[in-house]
């Protein structure tokens, strides 16, 4: 991929909005990151980004660079009947977004949809699953993407498993209902348990883990969370089944024997229960505080799906021939 050409990335994740600047090879260049409530409003959102936007061009024009192409992912977008996650006028934020970025083409999608391009295609080393399979993310959300080898990323079909109710009158979660997967077993619910606030989380990164002395007590309410995971994720199998499922998230980091208590909840809920003849089940780094390293991704493949290598190519060609 050429480091010549930018794009940017934005990203809707971890209790913050985050901008960054990098080449297709998806190296960051240049990152903003702003806390950023879980029920931002769009007037808070366009505020926000109007004045980051400001630095964004300062730092790009002094530079020189030209910004090809622009991703936004958003956590929940693209359901028909509306985003209960950010309720927001899709139209108007479209419309936004090209006053304060003009002539950049924008491409919008779901946070899982990035996500899973990210990790597919520019982390190959760590993602060895091939064909049709499940990515199922847990982090501050928990949502899940079929993924199709035969269509392209944008096709995906998002899901978000984490606003299954598994809990009559359970923990309340973002989403304003009470025992969703989410209020178990995303990064917010860990947090709490292993005492370690969210932002050092996001700090440490995928090594939030390590060295942390997690006591027995901790250790199995974990281990309790996973099994809701599995449990949830059985469920959706047996709505859409598929010969493989890719995890990352939190759980990636747990002991392989805490592991298992996805593959009992899975066992308990799957129909036939859990039988590794007929679903692959693997982990993968959980990517924690990397954003807008996903959006950016993103925004790489729009550029080279849309045809922008090739008429980068014919432009070039152009100039040597005169």
């Amino acid at each position: 991929m050429s480091n010549n050409i930018n794009v940017l990335g934005i990203e809707l994740s971890n209790s913050r909005l985050s901008l960054g600047v990098g080449n297709l090879g998806g190296t960051l260049d240049y990152v903003e990151r702003m806390p950023a409530s879980p029920n931002l409003d769009q007037d808070e959102f366009e505020r926000l980004f109007s004045a980051s936007a400001v630095a964004l061009r300062e730092w790009v024009d002094a530079r020189g660079i030209d910004l090809r192409q622009a991703a936004m992912s958003i956590p929940g977008y693209g359901r028909e009947a509306g985003n209960p996650i950010f309720p927001w006028d899709m139209a108007r934020l479209e419309g936004f977004l090209g006053k304060v970025l003009p002539g950049l083409p924008l491409a919008l999608t779901n946070s899982v949809v990035a996500q899973a391009a990210f990790n597919r295609y520019a982390m190959p080393s760590t993602y060895a699953v091939e064909g049709d399979h499940l990515f199922l993310f847990v982090g501050h959300g928990v949502a899940g993407v079929i993924v199709n080898e035969a269509e392209p990323i944008d096709a995906f079909s998002p899901f978000e498993m984490g606003h299954m109710v598994i809990e009559r009158d359970g923990l309340v979660c973002r989403c304003g209902h009470r025992g969703c997967v989410e209020a178990y077993t995303s990064l917010r619910a860990v947090s709490t348990i292993i005492g370690v606030p969210g932002n050092e989380i996001l700090a440490r990164g995928d090594r939030f883990l390590d060295a942390l002395e997690v006591d027995n007590v901790a250790r199995e309410m974990l281990r309790e969370r996973q099994f809701l995971l599995g449990l949830a994720l059985g469920n959706a199998l047996n709505l859409h089944p598929v010969p493989a499922v890719v995890i990352s998230g939190w759980p990636s980091l747990t002991p392989e024997s805490d592991r298992s208590a996805i593959f009992d909840g899975l066992n308990q809920s799957l129909l036939g229960g859990y039988d590794e003849g007929r679903l692959s089940l693997s982990f993968i780094a959980p990517s924690i505080g990397n954003d807008p390293k996903a959006a950016l991704s993103y925004a790489a493949y729009c550029f080279v799906s849309g045809g922008g290598l090739e008429a980068a190519s014919d432009a070039r060609a152009m100039e040597e021939t005169a």
